[in-house]
């Protein structure tokens, strides 16, 4: 029967998921210490991940610009007229920080949450009590 319960919302999920930038990698109604769980695991597609990429690197350019606006003002604020001095570059070539990846985020997964539980509750086709989670692949269980 769980299996069913897995089929009918990996069916309900999976354009949901596509339309909005993510991926389902695994879904489960599980039992663990007499409580039952619909479990599903996402991940973010590819394109999505190419979106989020250029979204934060257009938001670190904007900061960067600001921050670089705000010393020049700072600069060239003085009393005597006189020509504000230069002010040393911040050198971000090797750093040792990498460029973040995006990934699956907590409001990623309550969206989902949110969106899945109104359908479930809705339709109502789960005879057992149960949990439903959503989580990031990060929390995917390591086969034993």
């Amino acid at each position: 029967m769980s299996q069913k319960y897995v089929d009918r919302v990996n069916a309900f999920i999976g354009p949901y998921l596509k339309k909005n930038g993510y991926s389902l990698i695994l879904s489960e109604f599980t039992e663990e210490d007499h409580n039952w769980f619909l479990r599903l695991y996402i991940d973010l597609t590819e394109e999505e991940i190419e979106k989020r990429t250029a979204a934060m690197a257009e938001e670190a350019e904007d900061a960067e610009g600001y921050e670089d606006g705000d010393a020049a003002l700072e600069a060239g604020r003085g009393e005597t007229g006189a020509e504000a001095e230069e002010l040393p570059e911040d050198s971000e070539e090797g750093d040792g920080e990498e460029t973040p990846v995006p990934g699956v985020s907590i409001n990623d997964c309550a969206k989902v949450s949110r969106y899945l539980s109104k359908w479930l509750d809705k339709e109502d086709f789960i005879r057992e009590a149960y949990m439903l989670e959503v989580c990031s692949r990060g929390f995917l269980p390591r086969e034993s």
